[in-house]
Order: structure tokens, then sequence, then C-alpha cells
């Protein structure tokens, strides 16, 4: 199958050269970057090859605008749709592609932040351990899964995409609703970069309940561990007695990690009510991480 890859970049800098590094070491036929912004990295005008499509945003548009502007011009089967501040090795992209079989629609990895040294940093990795296990779990009772930063999916799946807030969902949501599977790669990883103060966490955490919310409000289930616990209470005890077995945690990091999560919710709630408009997100300022660009 032809292979295209997507990476969304904004005011990401020199942070986006290592995802379009380890597309362009890998085997896709077609690679489109959508950048823009104010820190835009010099390195990108020296690259050449013939698979890259450079697509600069002159003026912000949101990442389904982007997306929907592009999606006429994509040649491949399988569509890989990369955050622009992720690190992962080549090889990952041969891992989906062999994962996927004729009922698969969507393939999903494991995301690991590459940065927990204060303390907001450690309460943001918790919660994507605590994601890990959620898709683990689900994934091994054959349900519907989904995960953001790094996900990869048939061609098909991309047209006509409302303008939601996590688009990742609602592509893997969208699968599951067609009959189609959704792999989890547990040992297929990307890294990311969480906030580093707990203002900025707490906006990140905002705008995705809020895309959750939205989501659900067409009619399709995230199945996330907020509506768990209230629909499926013993899923959701499950799925947490699991991450306190399996995962190394601390107890003021994890007060931290649920009291944030339910002030993103409630918060969510109230933005959704007054018809607040997320699609175009504060941008989260970052530390840099020596793992933040490897495998350029």
């Amino acid at each position: 199958m032809k292979k295209t890859a997507i990476i969304f970049s904004y005011n990401d800098g020199d942070l986006v050269l290592s995802p379009l590094h380890s597309v362009l070491n890998s085997d896709v036929d077609q690679v489109f970057l959508l950048y823009g912004g104010e820190s835009i990295s010099q390195e990108i005008a020296k690259i050449e090859d013939t698979r890259l499509i450079k697509v600069l945003e002159r003026e912000r548009k949101g990442k389904v605008r982007a997306l929907n502007s592009i999606v006429a011009n994509i040649g491949g089967d399988l569509v890989f749709l990369i955050s622009g501040d992720v690190s992962f090795d080549p090889s990952l992209v041969k891992r989906c592609e062999n994962s996927f079989t004729g009922t698969t629609g969507a393939v999903t990895v494991r995301v690991t932040p590459s940065n927990s040294d204060t303390l907001t940093e450690r309460i943001g990795s918790l919660m994507w351990e605590m994601h890990d296990v959620q898709l683990d779990y689900l994934s091994k009772m054959s349900s519907n899964v989904h995960a953001g930063e790094f996900i990869c999916v048939r061609k098909e799946l991309l047209r006509n995409v409302p303008e939601v807030i996590n688009e990742d969902a609602f592509l893997c949501l969208r699968a599951a609703h067609n009959g189609l599977s959704v792999n989890y790669l547990k040992d297929g990883e990307v890294q990311n970069i969480v906030p580093s103060n707990p203002f900025d966490l707490f906006q990140q955490r905002r705008r995705v309940n809020f895309g959750h919310i939205e989501i659900s409000k067409m009619g399709l289930d995230p199945r996330i561990m907020d509506t768990l616990v209230f629909r499926e209470t013993s899923l959701f005890l499950d799925v947490f007695v699991t991450f306190l077995k399996e995962k190394k945690w601390n107890p003021f990091v994890l007060f931290g990690a649920i009291s944030i999560e339910i002030l993103g919710i409630l918060s969510a709630r109230m933005d959704y009510l007054f018809g607040k408009d997320h699609r175009k997100w504060a941008m989260v300022k970052r530390r840099n991480h020596p793992a933040d660009l490897s495998g350029r």
C-alpha cells in the first residue's frame, strides 16, 4: 500500500525536524508538511526531497481545516497524521503498516512524554500513563480506542471530516462506526512534550475534554475515563486498579492529576454550554529537552 505522512506544525521551531526526518527516513511515498507561525525552523527550506510537499500556512486555520485543504492531493492508501513536536523511530511507519489487515481502519500508538522534571511534567506524564493503561485494556476487549500525536488511518476515513477539536478521536471512532477495527500498538512508541506549568496543562486538558464533549454530542462514544466512571463504573474501576498495579505512581502526583482533570472537565462543560470556540488553541510554552530532537 502507498503511504502518505502529514505533519502538523505551528510555532514548533526546530522541534518539527525530528518527526520530519523520521518520516523522510522511512519508506513513505509522500509527505505533507503543514506549517506556519512566528517560530519556523530555517532548516526546512534546506530539505530537498521529491516526496516532501511544504504547505506554509500564512494564517492559522486550525488543524482540520488545514487537513481538509490537502485531502484531494493525498496519494497514499494509508495516511499518517503526526504532531509536529513528537519524536519516533522511522521503523514505526512500517510497524503500523504491518499491523493493518483487511478489516483495520486505524492504528494508534503509545505516547510517552520526554520531559518529567517538574511536578507539572510528572503530572502530565502520569496522565499519559493512565491513558496507555486505558487504551491497552480497551484494546484487549476489542473496544473502541483512540489516541493522538501519531495515528495511521485509511484514506477513505478522511473524507468530509467536520471541524472537531479531537480529530484523532473522531477518525478512530468513525472507523469503528464503519465496522473497522482500531489497533493499539502498545510497543509502538512516540515521545511528546507535556506542559511545564499547571495552567498550561489545565488549558490543554480543558480543550481535550471539550473535544470529547463535542464528539459525544455527535452520537459517538469516546469511552474516556470521566464518562466511564458514570456509565460503566465497574470498567472504570478495573482500568484504574490496573493502572495502580502496573505503574509507579506518587500519591501527590496522582492527586494533582485528578484535580487538574476534574477542573478541565468542569471548565470544558461550561465552555460548551456558553459556545466557546477551541478550534484555535492557545499555544503552550515548552522547555527544550535533549530528547525533543532525537532522531534528527
